[in-house]
């Protein structure tokens, strides 16, 4: 789950911040909060797929609940989107994600709704991922209990900030991704407007190799 601590902010337990002299930004903290089924399977399925889909660039960076350090100096000051995609980053291992390294925030981000980040996904969220950069931001309720819509998708404006555009039937164009974001049936999907398909899950096509193998044998 996402979570961001600020520096005027307090937690009973807060991971050391130093080694030494050095400045530590942890990988995990004592305050994470655990994930539901239902959230695990969208953001996996998501993932995937993403990553199935912009194999062939190279250049391109695709994490999942990734602590996101955004000052540096500041290690309490951090995000873990539940899901984002970075344009014009080499496509390799991290532990963390430390903005003034990069040098590039997130273009594309994936919050999940539940129950206990609803309220700081619209809100907080919407104004700090503007003010930081990002482009476009998709707010999921697979639930569809939290939220006005199962879907709300947020791009930024010529001021900078992250405004709310309409979905038309319950889907919308992300224009970074070239990828159409669809809630239908009660589950998110990914559709290809070039192709004019709905990109396939790992466990989809997992499931045409198999069919494809019977037909051979």
């Amino acid at each position: 789950m996402s979570a961001v601590l600020e520096s005027n902010q307090t937690t009973q337990s807060v991971s050391p911040t130093r080694r030494g002299k050095e400045i530590f930004y942890p990988e995990s903290h004592d305050y994470d909060m655990g994930e539901s089924t239902i959230h695990y399977d969208l953001i996996s399925d998501l993932i995937k797929t993403l990553k199935l889909f912009l194999a062939s660039q190279t250049d391109v960076f695709i994490a999942a609940n990734l602590n996101v350090y955004y000052e540096n100096g500041s290690p309490r000051k951090w995000y873990a989107p539940d899901l984002m995609v970075c344009f014009g980053v080499s496509n390799c291992h991290r532990t963390v994600y430390k903005l003034w390294e990069e040098r590039q925030f997130p273009q594309v981000i994936f919050e999940v709704a539940s129950k206990t980040t609803w309220k700081t996904d619209i809100s907080d969220k919407v104004e700090d991922y503007g003010r930081l950069g990002a482009e476009e931001y998709y707010l999921l309720d697979p639930e569809n209990l939290y939220l006005p819509l199962p879907l709300m998708a947020y791009r930024r404006d010529e001021t900078g900030r992250l405004r709310l555009v309409l979905t038309e039937n319950n889907r919308v164009l992300s224009p970074r991704l070239n990828l159409e974001i669809v809630w239908e049936n009660e589950r998110f999907r990914l559709f290809d407007p070039m192709a004019q398909e709905f990109l396939l899950t790992t466990e989809e096509l997992t499931a045409e190799l198999k069919k494809l193998r019977e037909k051979l044998n």
